[in-house]
């Protein structure tokens, strides 16, 4: 039997590592002090690289930002998930990634990265722009998850509707576990997951149904 050909991995550049390192020294360091108390000097100090460097991969501490928040997101949000139910018309996944949407992270330190950027973005309009770009991406997703459901036009509405309240939900636990970060919030995650299965219950039925 002829040997299986090699995988390919995608190994990272040193370029791509360097600035992890970055974004990771700046996501620690946001979290324990604060993003206005946080300077590029300082990150540079605390991830061993050059103040020079960073400035040539990330032309300010808002760049610097874009790239945490993007990289986050992606880990947070697992669109690859939802991507390939949304492609595979998987109706059933779509629902267990909204029900884990409004669940609270599993790492803390993520809701009190989420409120120090989410402070600075009513200082900085950079952060600003950032949050709402990656609120329309969030919504943009939601609304395709949501087709699955319910593809009629009709649905359009209610559909912009429903995804609004989802995204409000998982807000609303996300703060939940910021303010109270010893709380069982249990009993809060099946309430809003019950609101999730709600929503998706009226999407399916027919909208003269519903008039």
């Amino acid at each position: 039997m002829a040997a299986a050909p090699p995988t390919c991995i995608d190994v990272p550049s040193k370029a791509a590592l360097r600035r992890r390192k970055v974004t990771d020294t700046a996501r620690k360091l946001f979290v324990e002090q604060g993003f206005h108390a946080t300077g590029m000097a300082q990150i540079a100090k605390e991830s061993g690289i050059a103040v020079g460097q960073i400035y040539r991969d990330f032309s300010s501490k808002e760049d610097v930002v874009a790239a945490l928040v993007e990289a986050d997101c992606n880990r947070l949000m697992m669109y690859e998930t939802l991507d390939a139910a949304i492609r595979a018309d998987d109706a059933a996944s779509a629902r267990a990634w909204l029900h884990e949407f409004v669940e609270p992270s599993d790492q803390p330190d993520d809701a009190r990265l989420f409120a120090e950027i989410l402070a600075e973005s009513t200082r900085s309009t950079r952060i600003a722009a950032i949050f709402r770009s990656l609120q329309e991406e969030l919504r943009r997703r939601i609304l395709a998850a949501l087709r699955l459901f319910a593809p009629a036009e009709a649905h359009a509405a209610r559909r912009a509707m429903a995804a609004e309240l989802i995204m409000t939900l998982s807000v609303g636990v996300f703060h939940q576990q910021l303010m109270r970060p010893d709380a069982d919030l249990a009993g809060v995650v099946r309430g809003a997951q019950a609101v999730v299965d709600r929503e998706l219950a009226t999407l399916r039925r027919d909208p003269e149904e519903r008039a």
